[in-house]
C-alpha cells in the first residue's frame, strides 16, 4: 500500500525511456526496455560469469584465477554499457539499487561479507562517489549480508585501465590494494570485469589478509 501511494504521488519512470512504470515490483526499467538489454542468460560459467556456455568456457579456458568464481548480469556492450557508464560517470546513482538487487538474486550461496573494489581518494573527489561501493551496498542490503566498505583500500595510484594494452592492463593493478584482516568467504563487487586484473589484485590482497575464498560479482563483463 505504501509503494502504491508513493507511486501515485511520485510516478516512477523507466530509467531508459522515461515511460511511466506500472509494474508492481521496484524495477528501474519498463518491460519494453528490459528486453533490449544485453543480460547474460544461463547456463553461466561459474568461474568467470560468462554465458551462455557449454561444458568448457571459451572466455576463461586455461586461465588461472585467484578468485574462486564470478557472476555477471550482462555483457559490457549496447544499452547495458550505456547505463554502466551513466552509473559510473554521470550521476546515475539510482541505478545502483537496480543492479545490486539483480546481483543479489543471482547469488546461490551465503557469504561472510561483501566488499567493493575501492577507488583512489582523488578519483572519489573527482567523481563524488564510487559506483562499485554503491552497488555493493545495495547488493548486501538485498541479500541481507554484512557490508564492509573499508575492507580494501587502494595504496598506489594506477593508470586508467582503458588507456592500456592488454599486457599492461594485466600488470597495472598488481600490488595496488591492501586489505584489512578478514575471515571466511568474501564477495568482491565491481562494476565491470574485462581482463580481470583489478579483481585478481583485490582478491590476492583479501586472501593475504585472511579470506578463505573470494568470489566476484559485477554488473557487466
Amino acid at each position: 500500500m505504501e509503494f502504491r501511494l508513493l507511486d501515485w504521488l511520485y510516478p516512477r519512470e523507466c530509467a531508459a525511456c522515461e515511460a511511466r512504470l506500472i509494474e508492481p515490483d521496484r524495477r528501474s526499467f519498463c518491460a519494453a526496455c528490459e528486453g533490449r538489454f544485453e543480460w547474460v542468460r544461463p547456463p553461466f560459467c561459474a568461474r568467470c560469469g560468462a554465458g551462455p556456455q557449454g561444458p568448457e568456457c571459451s572466455e576463461c579456458r586455461g586461465r588461472p584465477f585467484v578468485f574462486s568464481g564470478a557472476t555477471a548480469l550482462g555483457r559490457y556492450e549496447g544499452r547495458l554499457r550505456e547505463f554502466v557508464l551513466q552509473l559510473k560517470f554521470r550521476g546515475g546513482r539510482v541505478l545502483a539499487d537496480e543492479f545490486g538487487r539483480r546481483l543479489a538474486l543471482r547469488l546461490d550461496r551465503r557469504f561472510d561479507l561483501v566488499a567493493p573494489v575501492p577507488m583512489s581518494r582523488w578519483k572519489i573527489l573527482f567523481r563524488g562517489y564510487n559506483a562499485a561501493e554503491l552497488v555493493a551496498d545495495r547488493l548486501a542490503s538485498h541479500a541481507k549480508l554484512p557490508f564492509a566498505p573499508r575492507a580494501l583500500r587502494k595504496i598506489r595510484r594506477t593508470r586508467p585501465q582503458a588507456d592500456l594494452e592488454r599486457e599492461e592492463r594485466l600488470a597495472n593493478p598488481r600490488g595496488a590494494y591492501r586489505a584489512r584482516p578478514v575471515k571466511g568467504s568474501v564477495l568482491l563487487v565491481d562494476d565491470v570485469l574485462t581482463t580481470g586484473a583489478t579483481a585478481e589484485a583485490c582478491a590476492q590482497a583479501l586472501k593475504e589478509a585472511g579470506a578463505a575464498e573470494v568470489y566476484l560479482a559485477v554488473i557487466a563483463r
